[in-house]
């Protein structure tokens, strides 16, 4: 009998053991989880500059802020993601210099129906912009530039017997014709600059020699070439430069 309650003692304290030691083993991983939560967090304030990250991040925070997508690029000087806003797919991109954030957005990846609209939404949430560019909008912000564009690099265009008009009904219709034949796609980018770099490239002689292509892309300094399709009469489709047709045009003239 007293081996019995003995045995039955042991066993008690093992399992008074296991149950302490899983104890201890499940608060050492919250602690650690809150330890690697407060290296993240500190000193971040309620409001970000962009996303959730702040200027002079580094890559590697960068990264483990955005954690979860895949990186479509990266450079000692670059971080890219492939995502989709509002149905348009973009490039994410992240430009560093000596591994601090300096400038970040969003760039088209292809001509889109509805890219343009990213200048729209934009004036929606920061309001008129500060200045109307010959080629988009920038808003000063306390800590950022931000910069937005949305232009038509594709159009689609196709013979037909007809051209709709609003002729003599024009003063009476609420809506005028669309031209069906003629399909236009858009390309954007949406940018957020440390507003402190701004300011030091108004300090460089050759500015443009600091940015690096995604940069430019960002900035909206190198944008991607309009073209227009035609639909012949043969039924074939080739694809012209829109340059070409302003020389034409003006050619005419």
């Amino acid at each position: 009998m007293w081996a019995n309650r003995h045995t039955a003692s042991v066993v008690v304290n093992i399992i008074k053991l296991h149950f302490l030691f899983g104890i201890l083993i499940i608060s050492t991983l919250f602690v650690g989880c809150s330890t690697i939560h407060n290296i993240v967090s500190e000193d971040i304030p309620d409001n970000y500059d962009f996303r959730e990250v702040l200027w002079g991040y580094s890559q590697e925070r960068v990264m483990l802020i955005e954690k979860g997508k895949a990186v479509a690029m990266r450079t000692p000087d670059l971080l890219v993601y492939k995502t989709v806003i509002d149905q348009v797919p973009v490039s994410l991109v992240f430009a560093f210099r000596h591994n601090k954030l300096r400038s970040a957005g969003y760039i088209t990846q292809k001509p889109t129906t509805n890219a343009h609209k990213l200048v729209q939404k934009t004036i929606d949430r920061l309001g008129e912009p500060s200045h109307e560019l010959t080629d988009g909008k920038m808003w000063e912000l306390p800590k950022s530039i931000v910069y937005v564009d949305g232009y038509a690099t594709h159009t689609r265009a196709r013979t037909s017997t007809y051209q709709r008009s609003s002729g003599v009904l024009e003063l009476i219709l609420k809506e005028q014709p669309e031209d069906t034949n003629i399909t236009m796609r858009w390309d954007g980018v949406l940018t957020y600059i440390d507003r402190n770099y701004y300011r030091q490239l108004s300090e460089i002689e050759h500015p443009l020699s600091d940015l690096s292509y995604y940069e430019k892309r960002l900035f909206g300094i190198l944008r991607r070439p309009e073209t227009v399709r035609v639909r012949i009469p043969t039924g074939e489709r080739i694809t012209i430069p829109s340059q070409i047709l302003q020389l034409q045009e003006e050619a005419d003239r």
